[in-house]
């Protein structure tokens, strides 16, 4: 349990290290995807641990699928946001890089909601996503806290 709880909070800093360039200007400096995946790779790969390796590698395809999806959707949605979701995956695992991406939609979908509510957005307008795996991928490491004390 310890052991994902140190993954979520390393994920967590790298989405929000992530998450503040994208609100300003769009997009991502390499050095901070690279740097975070070199070092997920290298955990996955020479660390000790209690989480299935399968579990680990398996964790990067939720964001391969969004980066190929960026691909194929010309752009609506953006190649960072797959990235960083396959980064993440890659410290967390499977299971919760599944639920990582399944939160952050439904967190975008109420600020869009609320956006559009409000007249601040219309549909079509593009939001950065990355902020929103940040805040899912911040609820997680509550929750994961939340369970490591009770057990």
């Amino acid at each position: 349990m310890r052991e994902y709880t140190v993954r979520f909070a390393a994920g967590c800093l790298f989405l929000w290290m992530a998450a503040v360039p994208d609100l300003k200007t769009r997009e991502i400096p390499a050095r901070i995807p690279a740097s975070f995946a070199a070092a997920a790779l290298a955990a996955n790969l020479f660390l000790p641990s209690g989480i299935d390796r399968l579990e680990l590698w398996a964790g990067a395809l939720p964001g391969a699928v969004f980066w190929l999806l960026s691909f194929l959707c010309k752009g609506k949605i953006g190649e960072g946001d797959g990235i960083c979701l396959l980064v993440s995956g890659l410290m967390s695992g499977l299971t919760p890089s599944v639920l990582l991406a399944e939160t952050a939609l439904i967190l975008a979908a109420i600020a869009g909601g609320i956006g559009m509510w409000t007249k601040q957005r219309r549909a079509g307008d593009k939001i950065p996503f990355i902020p929103f795996l940040a805040a899912a991928q911040s609820l997680l490491l509550a929750a994961q806290i939340v369970m490591t004390l009770h057990t």
